[in-house]
């Protein structure tokens, strides 16, 4: 197979997967930025093939401005998923792209300035999910199953070869015609695998996401700073001045086993507890010097401790059916939590126990013969 019909081969996957993920999306509200995405790489590959089969390149090179356009869409993909809706005024962002049609005979340019501009927003769309991310541990504790993290991963990614792509672009009279296609080819696969991966986990983890933004209460300091007086004032409060309400709050915690309650968020323990949101957030994280998930998961890992503890000559026990007794709603989130919390695995921590409880009836018989 020629390279030519490699990256033929290559800009129609790219155009086939961004329309199946368009058709997958489009009735999930929450996934609506990712379509408005989805529908800009539509636009540019077929702008690509149209141009690499010169059809429409002899009236206008335009595909170099999409390099303007990812950048802003993949914030604001990203926005509506952890905000919700995003006014018309957001449609701004692309006017940059815009203006940048009538200079597209400076290709390199336009190309250098898209791959700036895609590394401006790569920051601001990390700066983002950084900030969510640490919300999420604040107030939900299936933080992890709901993490935007992987989102961040794929922009550093996509943004990294796109850099390193324009160096590809900067040096195609030194590269040569076939060095200058491999790199062309290498690509457009890797903005492949990004966009398979992004259609993926999206869909695997639709139901989490798709209700993110309604789940937990979002401070302005996500979007911009938060107030100087505001941060005095938290950073004037001591554990001294929650411990009382702690006190109260882990009591409740512990004897009602709310902390069973899956996928239990800062706003239900609010309406379980008739505390403030607020007064439970500062408490744990002042008294206990946790977040709001490492806080009610250490619950749910001491709950099962307990379990193993009680039924230590039980080898059939099953740690699955424990983690989601104990209000784990995942495995993978169970065992992170343990093996944080512990040190151990579940599996290793039960063998652990296991072997000290025959150890423990083996002494019993030897003292009972004394």
């Amino acid at each position: 197979m020629d390279l030519v019909t490699l990256v033929s081969l290559l800009n129609a996957s790219v155009l086939s997967v961004a329309i199946l993920g368009c058709l997958m999306f489009i009735i999930t509200p929450a996934y609506r930025g990712v379509c408005i995405l989805l529908g800009l790489v539509i636009l540019a590959t077929l702008t690509n093939i149209l141009e690499d089969l010169h059809i429409s390149r002899e009236l206008h090179l335009i595909s170099p401005v999409f390099m303007l356009g990812y950048g802003p869409a993949f914030y604001l993909a990203t926005k509506r998923l952890i905000i919700g809706p995003v006014d018309y005024r957001s449609a701004l962002h692309f006017l940059p792209m815009l203006l940048a049609l009538p200079f597209t005979d400076h290709p390199q340019t336009i190309i250098a300035l898209g791959t700036l501009w895609r590394m401006v927003y790569a920051l601001f769309t990390l700066q983002l999910i950084i900030g969510f991310n640490r919300q999420l541990s604040m107030q939900r504790s299936d933080a992890n199953e709901v993490s935007l993290t992987w989102l961040g991963w794929l922009v550093g990614v996509s943004t990294l070869f796109s850099a390193l792509d324009l160096l590809r672009l900067n040096f195609q009279p030194e590269l040569g015609a076939h060095l200058n296609m491999i790199g062309y080819a290498t690509s457009l696969f890797i903005f492949l695998m990004v966009l398979f991966s992004l259609i993926l986990i999206l869909n695997h983890r639709r139901v989490g996401l798709e209700t993110i933004a309604s789940s937990i209460a979002l401070p302005s300091t996500i979007i911009t700073s938060a107030s100087s007086g505001d941060d005095a004032k938290e950073s004037a409060e001591s554990a001294a001045d929650y411990q009382p309400l702690f006190a109260i709050l882990d009591n409740e915690v512990r004897t009602q086993n709310w902390y069973t309650h899956p996928r239990l968020t800062l706003n239900q323990l609010s309406d379980l507890s008739g505390l403030s949101t607020r007064d439970i957030s500062r408490s744990i994280n002042l008294v206990a010097q946790m977040s709001f998930n490492d806080y009610i998961n250490q619950h749910r890992v001491e709950h099962i401790k307990r379990s193993l503890a009680g039924r230590a000559n039980d080898s059939k026990i099953n740690l699955t059916d424990l983690a989601l007794a104990a209000g784990f709603s995942s495995k993978a989130t169970f065992n992170q939590a343990f093996k944080k919390a512990t040190g151990m695995t579940p599996s290793e921590y039960r063998s652990v126990q296991q072997t000290q409880h025959v150890q423990n009836q083996d002494s019993d018989r030897l003292i009972s013969r004394h």
